[in-house]
């Protein structure tokens, strides 16, 4: 295996993901006047008899995350640690950090790797945010920051060269 095969395969799977991101569809519409629903409301389990129909029907109807989200987060995640490995390996060769922030913390592993493990938190929050207003743009919003990311690993690899 040859030194960049990780790298390949974070863009390959950074680019799936970006793919599907734009192929997923709502699905299609029924006919008019009528409403689609994705899950069923189902009977209540005997001890919930005391709740009224209406409380049941809202907990089952809350929007469904985009089946699509979950990949995307595990790849900027994964993107997140090879941005980390790709650092420390382009400074282990002469390279110098270009972030001023993460310039103070590049002597200290324990603290790239808890800033990487917020940022990550932060982007999934802000996505599982986004999604319950707009599935679309939750994830436009996942595919462009795993497209950063590939980006930064990218020119990191390279600076390895």
């Amino acid at each position: 295996m040859d030194r960049f095969a990780l790298v390949r395969l974070a863009i390959a799977l950074a680019v799936s993901c970006s793919a599907a991101a734009a192929a997923a569809q709502e699905p299609a519409p029924g006919p008019i006047g009528t409403i689609q629903f994705e899950a069923a409301v189902p009977a209540p389990p005997p001890a919930a008899q005391s709740l009224d129909q209406a409380s049941v029907r809202a907990a089952t109807l809350e929007p469904r995350r985009p089946a699509v989200l979950l990949p995307m987060y595990l790849s900027f995640a994964s993107l997140q640690a090879l941005d980390a490995h790709s650092t420390w390996r382009a400074l282990d060769r002469g390279a110098v950090e270009m972030n001023p922030f993460m310039r103070s913390l590049t002597g200290n592993p324990a603290g790239v790797v808890a800033v990487k493990a917020a940022a990550t938190a932060g982007i999934v929050y802000s996505a599982e945010r986004i999604w319950r207003r707009n599935r679309t743009a939750a994830i436009v919003f996942m595919a462009a920051a795993n497209s950063a990311m590939v980006l930064v690993v990218q020119h990191n690899y390279r600076a390895v060269r």
